[in-house]
């Protein structure tokens, strides 16, 4: 997926990957989470908040929504 499309600047750090990446994620700064759709990264979103982060904020419709509006890609 991240290979098929991605924000330029984007860190990728799977779902399943977050609980062993925590200290990769800043606190200091604002952190958009992102996926295909919105899903994922909306559970990504709910673990961090769990976790007592209160920077993360989940891009609804995710790069689907990013791509149709006609905003930069990586790939």
């Amino acid at each position: 997926e991240y290979g098929e499309g991605h924000i330029p600047g984007a860190v990728l750090i799977p779902l399943g990957e977050i609980p062993e990446r925590l200290d990769e994620i800043p606190s200091d700064k604002q952190v958009v989470l992102v996926c295909r759709s919105g899903n994922r990264s909306s559970q990504a979103y709910q673990y961090l908040a769990s976790k007592g982060f209160t920077n993360v904020h989940n891009m609804l419709g995710g790069m689907v929504e990013w791509q149709s509006a006609g905003y930069e890609v990586d790939r």
